[in-house]
């Protein structure tokens, strides 16, 4: 969910890190970075050992944000571009370059988490890693939660602010599509997870 707008104060009082313009271009680069922070906690003992960012788990984690984590934003980016971007702006409209540029974006934004959890987590400084994960936790819970009523429409662009032709989005193909890619990411996730502490037992036994 991504979208190229300025972010601009609301009129009512909104603060500008939760109105809707910020949400497609913030959420899902926030919630890859926290992912790749709560990889760099999971994977603490064998970064505690190595004493640098962890060659083996960084090539885990990256591989999860490119084969997982980007294409999943790029699905929808792909298949739904008009709820991809919020209703906010006209996909149709946009270079062919916008959604590659996002996807890229959330496809680092994982190992980005992980190099900087990774400086708290070698150290075993649980405190700062927990707000390094906790803060783009509440940001994107924010932001989506903001957005939500447009979220929960699908349509076009023209038929969402023509008010003609909207369907909610339970129950209809992107409702599915969402279902699945988020059994998709607990996957990808979970398998993850499971390497990573592998790998710090074996660090504890060495």
């Amino acid at each position: 969910m991504h979208a190229r707008l300025r972010v601009d104060p609301s009129d009512d009082g909104t603060p500008p890190a939760c109105h809707p313009r910020a949400v497609p271009a913030a959420a899902a680069p926030l919630i890859g970075f926290l992912i790749g922070a709560a990889f760099a906690w999971v994977a603490s003992e064998e970064l505690a050992r190595d004493g640098s960012i962890g060659a083996r788990a960084l090539t885990v984690v990256s591989l999860f944000g490119l084969l997982v984590f980007a294409p999943i934003a790029g699905y929808f980016l792909a298949f739904a571009p008009d709820w991809s971007y919020a209703y906010l702006v006209d996909s149709q409209r946009l270079p062919s370059a916008a959604d590659l540029g996002w996807v890229l974006l959330d496809a680092a934004s994982v190992p980005a988490g992980f190099a900087r959890g990774a400086r708290h987590a070698r150290v075993r400084r649980s405190a700062p890693l927990m707000r390094l994960i906790a803060l783009p936790a509440a940001a994107a819970s924010c932001l989506v939660l903001v957005a939500l009523p447009r979220l929960g429409v699908h349509a076009s662009y023209a038929q969402f602010h023509g008010d003609f032709g909207t369907r909610p989005v339970s129950g209809s193909p992107l409702g599915h599509a969402l279902l699945a890619m988020t059994l998709v990411l607990l996957a990808g996730v979970s398998v993850t997870v499971v390497w990573l502490r592998r790998a710090s037992r074996a660090a504890r036994r060495d």
